[in-house]
Formats: C-alpha cells, structure tokens, sequence
C-alpha cells in the first residue's frame, strides 16, 4: 500500500463513523415488548405505538358513552445499560356518539440510537363515572383486559362512598385529563378538611349531610433542613413545603426541600403512604416497577430499591408491619453519589416512631401513586 493511500483510507473511515453516527442519530425509538394483547380474542403481544381503538360503554348497561376523553401516554427512556426517563408524547381524543374512539401513533417522535418507547398508558374519563386506565383499576388491582385493538373500557358509576382525592391521584397527570377532571379539585381539596358523609334512608330530606373530621398525615418529623445539610454538607437554604403533584390526606404526605436560588438538581424531597400492611407491600411492589432503573436492595427496611433518573437520585423503602412506603428524591448536585441518599433515608426511618399515623380500618385500599409523578419538582420529566 502506498503512503498516500494510508489518509484516504483514514478519511474514509472518518466519513464511515460520521455517517453512522448521524443514522443512529436520527433512527426512531426502539419498541419494548407490550404487557397488553393486540386483540381481546388473543394472546399476542400488541404495540406500544398504536394506533389504539375500541369503545367506551356503561359498565351496567353495556351502552356505549359519547363525549369521554380518552388520552394516551407514551414515556420513552435513553442511555444503554443505566437508562433514564426521556419525557413523553401525549394524544386525547373523544369517544363519538357510539363511544368509539381511534388514536394514532405520535408523529414527533423522539430521537437517538439510545431512545426506547418504555411504556404507552391509556386514561378515559367521564364526569360522573370511575376513570379507567390501561394499567391499573381504581381499587389498585392490575388490569389484564386492555388491548391495542377492540378494547372495551367499561366505566364504573361514581359512588358518593368513593373520594375525589383518590380518584384524582389515580387518573393522573396530562393536560386533558386535569382539563376534565377540574371540577373535582375542590371536592377533594374538602375531603382534606373533613369528609361529608350523606345520610342514609332519610326520605324527607330534613337531615342535611353530617361531617366528619378527616386527621391527615404529617411527614414533617420525618427530616429536617439541618439534617439534609449535615448528610450532603450544603451551605445553602432551603424553602421546605409539600409538593403539589397529589393531594395531602390521611394516607400521603410529602416534605419538600427547595434549595433557595439553586437549580432543582439540589432539591431534595420526602413522600409517605400508609396503609395496611399487605396493601402498603403491594404498592411497594407497584412503586418499585414504576421507578426508572431500580435496583433492589436489602439496606433499609423490610425491602428498598435505589433509582436513578435524570438529574436525580432515589431510594423508596417498605416497612410492612407498619404499613409504610417511603420515597427519598435527591438531585445529582445535592446527592453526589448514592451514599447520600441511603443516609437520608436511614434519618427518615429514625423519625418514623414520631410520624403520626391516622387510624384507618385493616381492608383501607393503598392510595396508589400516580403515574409517573415527577420528583423533586414539578417540571414535567419522569424521575425517582
């Protein structure tokens, strides 16, 4: 070969590698495996990307229900090996006078050789109905009934027994959902105070609805500014509240600690729930597939499970006895490696004894966390 062969052959080579970096670039998210079936009639896996189609109906009268709205999620995730969340697409439409509904695939989706299309999540809501989900039901139960094609959601009649709160964290985010399910903020934000109970069997209508005081969780003992500062030795201050994704009640509550003219990567917050021992397993269980890249581990409590996504750090813990969850979030520029996080966390379970629980009754449903939730601020990014 002659010498000046060896830089043509180097250029080329350098074209080669740009050129491929620029198609991988460019390429579309891979697609993982769908948990739903393409069909009702059988077994083989749908996709996550659509198109979607089937009917809404009355769960009662098996009729179909015109003007719900039906909004779908897609939440992707980058990196190879240790992924992080990768923001989402959403889509909403509303069921035709035959309660039908079509959604098609994202057209903008995103880019890279890394992406991948994690999971596709479909909410329908109608006033004066339960709110459906592809995923989960309202009592917590996993759904196995959601296909890609001919799906049949048939929603349940509101009760005046079930709580907005609740029903409001189960729905979750997206603009179009939080659009139609506006008017239940000020229920929910009521039950806060006290929950009103209707009478029963009073025919005349003389005894107006009686209220009952509603005790609410306060995680505020669980961890201190002073004790954040002397695990990641931050000389700054903090703004410490509660975070606005759920509503506070009797079994949630958060503490958030704002870093004062900082970015929120050193943010640190706090969320509890409590409910009965095997239900708080069970929504240990649930946090723990819904966090991004968790790890299992047996550092902290009955079970713990470390995540990591984006620009932040966490650690969610089960204390089944007690029927506790926790959830620790840390930004990267607060927590600088996971020993922090594990440090806070062991603070907040030696303040557990201080935390005052509400009475509830043995069989109280877990009050599920939303999907996804962002964590330590609101900013629209998935994260632990």
């Amino acid at each position: 070969m002659g010498p000046d062969k060896a830089p043509r052959m180097g250029t080329r080579a350098l074209v080669l590698v740009v050129a491929l970096a620029s198609i991988l670039a460019s390429c579309g998210p891979t697609v993982g495996q769908a948990p739903f079936s393409v069909r009702p009639d059988t077994l083989q896996p749908g996709d996550l990307m659509g198109p979607f189609d089937g009917m809404v109906i009355d769960s009662e009268t098996e009729r179909p229900i015109a003007g719900a709205t039906v909004m779908g999620s897609w939440a992707f995730e980058r990196g190879i090996g240790l992924r992080g969340p990768a923001g989402t697409r959403e889509a909403t439409v509303e069921t035709a006078a035959d309660g039908r509904y079509r959604m098609e695939s994202p057209d903008d989706l995103p880019t890279g050789g890394s992406m991948r299309l994690r999971r596709f999540t479909l909410v329908v809501y109608r006033r004066g109905y339960v709110g459906y989900r592809s995923d989960f039901k309202f009592n917590g139960d996993q759904r196995h009934d959601f296909s890609q094609h001919g799906n049949k959601a048939r929603l349940e009649k509101w009760q005046s027994s079930f709580e907005h709160r609740q029903h409001l964290a189960f729905v979750g985010g997206g603009q179009a959902v939080a659009k139609a399910a506006g008017w239940e903020a000020q229920p929910a934000s009521l039950e806060n105070d006290g929950v009103v109970t209707p009478q029963v069997a009073d025919p005349l209508g003389e005894r107006g609805p009686t209220v009952e005081k509603l005790a609410l969780l306060d995680a505020s003992p669980l961890l201190s500014a002073e004790e954040v500062k002397g695990v990641t030795g931050f000389a700054g201050d903090f703004e410490v509240g509660r975070l606005m994704d759920r509503l506070r009640s009797d079994v949630y509550d958060s503490k958030h600690f704002k870093a004062k003219g900082k970015a929120e990567a050193f943010d640190v917050a706090i969320r509890v729930w409590t409910s009965a021992p095997a239900a708080a397993e069970a929504q240990f269980k649930q946090l723990s597939t819904e966090l991004p890249a968790p790890m299992p581990t047996e550092e902290i409590g009955d079970r713990s499970v470390h995540a990591r996504g984006g620009d932040v750090l966490g650690l969610a813990f089960l204390l089944r006895e007690r029927g506790l969850v926790v959830q620790i979030s840390c930004g990267k520029s607060q927590c600088t490696e996971p020993g922090m996080v594990l440090r806070l966390a062991k603070l907040v379970e030696s303040h557990i004894g201080e935390l005052k629980i509400p009475s509830q009754k043995a069989d109280s449903p877990a009050s599920l966390p939303s999907l996804p939730s962002s964590s330590p601020s609101e900013d629209g990014e998935e994260s632990p």
